[in-house]
């Protein structure tokens, strides 16, 4: 899943942005050119980067509680079908396995999404989206945690790197110094809530794809997400509906947000899951890492043309150094 995407996929690489699990065996098939991987990569970072602005919008007229329902809720009209079609005879869970798939969505559906829309309320797309970005930082230091992987000295330095981006975006120095205001809504404490809520996201997305690698390794990719898609629409709805307005519903159904909505279930959630799962069979994470980079840059171009106004020079600072941090992990985990 994504963390401000919503792609749910079976973990099967710890670096990665996303991560599927390997597929059954099957007839091989003709590898596709490098340049449509990238042309796919490319594509999820556009439509990821966008979503992060189309969000914001949302949100100005749909309560995040609201919006998170209905977002899940259509991505599952949408996937339970599509993973009966492309189901192809694969077994279905037997019931223990469907609690743990309960377990994966609450922390890669259900907790991702509901801290990341909470968040983002609060805080900019491009903040957003840079924090995001260390999504694979986070997965290293839960897997190392759970004793998948072990740190090196450049894991480290990557991780630390990383770290210090992320502090210096939520500008902690001047926490630190004493001359940040809460109250004043031009300093970083206007929105160091949101991009706290925002990291959490992050980390409940980590702890998703860990687990996954445990209990993914066998199970068809597309009917997985689906079931979990499943589990997120009941658990979110018992957090959603108490809060649920009449007024929601009409300004989701009202232009121009009901086709920002359906961007939001078609694009950022549906076709990036497709084109991720695709694209991660055929090439490796330290690519899909450079991607990540991507959407940072994106969100801000997209947020500035619509005129919101420059991000400060601390989002540039801290998308360098995170971009370092993670270039530090896959080289590292290359070698």
């Amino acid at each position: 899943m994504i963390a401000g995407g919503v792609a749910v996929v079976v973990a099967d690489d710890l670096d990665g942005r996303l991560a599927t699990a390997r597929p059954p065996a099957t007839i091989r098939t003709p590898l596709p050119s490098a340049l449509r991987v990238h042309l796919a990569l490319i594509t999820v970072s556009l439509l990821f980067g966008a979503n992060y602005v189309f969000t914001k919008r949302i949100l100005a007229d749909v309560s995040p509680a609201a919006w998170v329902l209905f977002r899940i809720a259509g991505a599952m009209i949408v996937m339970v079908p599509l993973a009966l079609a492309m189901r192809r005879g694969a077994p279905f869970p037997r019931p223990p396995l469907l609690w743990l798939l309960g377990i994966a969505s609450f922390f890669g559906v259900v907790g991702n999404q509901v801290l990341f829309t909470e968040g983002i309320a609060r805080t900019t797309p491009e903040h957003s989206a840079v924090i995001n970005a260390c999504i694979p930082t986070w997965t290293l230091l839960v897997a190392v945690l759970a004793g998948q992987e072990r740190l090196g000295w450049r894991r480290v330095l990557a991780i630390a790197i990383a770290l210090l981006g992320v502090q210096y975006l939520l500008g902690i120095d001047k926490l630190l110094a004493g001359t940040t205001s809460p109250t004043a809504p031009d300093e970083r404490g206007a929105t160091l809530l949101g991009d706290l809520l925002t990291l959490s996201n992050g980390i409940s997305f980590a702890i998703h794809l860990v687990l996954m690698r445990r209990i993914g390794r066998d199970l068809h990719p597309q009917l997985a997400t689906a079931i979990m898609f499943v589990w997120a629409t009941a658990m979110i709805s018992l957090w959603s509906g108490p809060q649920l307005l009449p007024g929601d519903v009409d300004a989701v159904l009202t232009p121009p947000v009901v086709w920002l909505a359906l961007y939001a279930i078609v694009f950022a959630t549906v076709l990036t899951y497709l084109l991720n799962t695709w694209a991660l069979r055929h090439t490796h994470s330290s690519q899909v890492a450079i991607y990540i980079n991507l959407q940072p840059l994106v969100a801000a171009a997209l947020n500035t043309a619509l005129g919101a106004p420059l991000p400060t020079h601390r989002f540039f600072v801290a998308l360098a150094l995170v971009g370092t941090g993670l270039w530090l992990q896959t080289t590292a985990r290359d070698r």
